[in-house]
């Protein structure tokens, strides 16, 4: 993989304070634009995007577009638009891509065996190292190649190799004293896919996944199908 020049890692490094207060939304959208450039089927490769081009087929307005780009330091050239490139090796190192990272799984059920499984990770960077359960049954098995330790083994197994992330799949009843664990032990980020709100200190960030939000949308939009709302009525009269 091309390495990023030397002027855009300078770039890149005097905009460390602003890439610390982006906002939520806006790493959403920068990881919108990446997964497309990265992951779309073009007849051809693309060298150049526009800003047009990418509002088009993910429904933003290019100006965001170019705002968004210009936050970490990404400029257009004219009618030339941005290189792909470019553009993929920014976001990569704003979202921190290009730094791999270990993670550990927790809960190897269904959910965090798939999660586990999952080959992509490696493309943003996240290898997950370990995966832990207290079911006796499960222990010693194996989830996608690595073998299932025991919750006592965790913080432990955290401390020395100094994780920062973990992956959380357990049932709602005990995921509040696993999070306390995780934190104890040093994790800094927790990504939640547990059904249950889970409190951290401020230096701790959380990432909830719930499946049910998704499937409130969808169900909302079925409903709408199906019953759409009237058109007002016209209040004008005749002359």
């Amino acid at each position: 993989m091309k390495k990023i020049s030397l002027s855009s890692q300078r770039r890149f490094r005097t905009l460390e304070g602003d890439l610390a207060r982006l906002r939520r939304v806006v790493l959403e959208r920068l990881m919108r634009y990446y997964r497309w450039l990265t992951e779309s089927s073009f007849k051809k490769p693309l060298k150049n995007v526009t800003s047009a081009q990418i509002a088009e087929a993910l429904d933003v307005d290019p100006t965001q577009v170019r705002k968004d780009f210009g936050a970490i330091g990404l400029l257009g050239m004219g009618r030339v638009g941005f290189e792909v490139c470019e553009v993929c090796r920014g976001i990569r190192h704003v979202l921190g891509f290009d730094q791999p990272y270990e993670g550990v799984m927790i809960g190897a059920g269904r959910l965090g065996s798939a999660l586990a499984a999952y080959k992509n990770f490696a493309r943003y960077g996240l290898e997950i190292v370990a995966v832990f359960d207290n079911d006796k049954r499960k222990i010693g098995g194996k989830v996608a190649g690595r073998t299932v330790q025991s919750m006592r083994a965790l913080k432990p197994f955290i401390r020395r190799h100094e994780i920062r992330l973990a992956i959380l799949t357990t049932p709602a009843e005990v995921s509040q004293k696993v999070v306390d664990r995780l934190v104890s032990a040093g994790v800094k980020a927790i990504w939640n896919f547990a059904p249950v709100q889970v409190t951290v200190p401020p230096d701790v960030l959380v990432r909830n996944e719930h499946i049910s939000l998704g499937l409130s949308e969808i169900a909302y939009h079925l409903t709408q199908l199906a019953d759409p709302p009237e058109a007002p009525k016209s209040s004008t009269t005749a002359a």
